[in-house]
C-alpha cells in the first residue's frame, strides 16, 4: 500500500502503532523492517519530510483490519483504538 502527502504524521504514527501484524517497510538499502514503534526509521522518515509532510511511504500490510486501518486513516476516518473504548 502506497500513502502519499501525509500531514498528520502524529495521527499516522499512532495509526501504524495501533496494527496487529507487522508493518514493513524498505529502506533504500534494500533492508525491510518493521515500521511499528520504530523511532530510528521515523526519524529517517521525518528528516527527509519536507515541511513535515512524508510525501510517499509504502507500507506491506499482512493482515486485512490493518489495511482497513490505513485506508481509514487516510480518508480521515481513523480514530485510535483508545478513541475506540471511550466512545463505547
Amino acid at each position: 500500500m502506497k500513502l502519499f502527502n501525509i500531514h498528520d504524521t502524529e495521527s499516522f504514527y499512532k495509526a501504524v502503532d495501533s496494527c496487529t501484524g507487522p508493518v514493513l517497510v524498505t529502506s533504500s538499502d534494500g533492508r525491510t523492517e518493521d515500521f511499528r514503534h520504530n523511532e530510528l526509521l521515523r526519524g529517517i522518515l521525518e528528516n527527509a519530510a519536507t515541511d513535515g509532510v512524508i510525501s510517499s511511504i509504502e507500507l506491506r500490510l499482512s493482515r486485512p483490519e490493518d489495511v482497513n486501518r490505513m485506508i481509514s486513516f487516510m480518508a480521515g476516518f481513523y480514530t485510535s483504538p483508545m478513541m475506540e473504548k471511550k466512545s463505547a
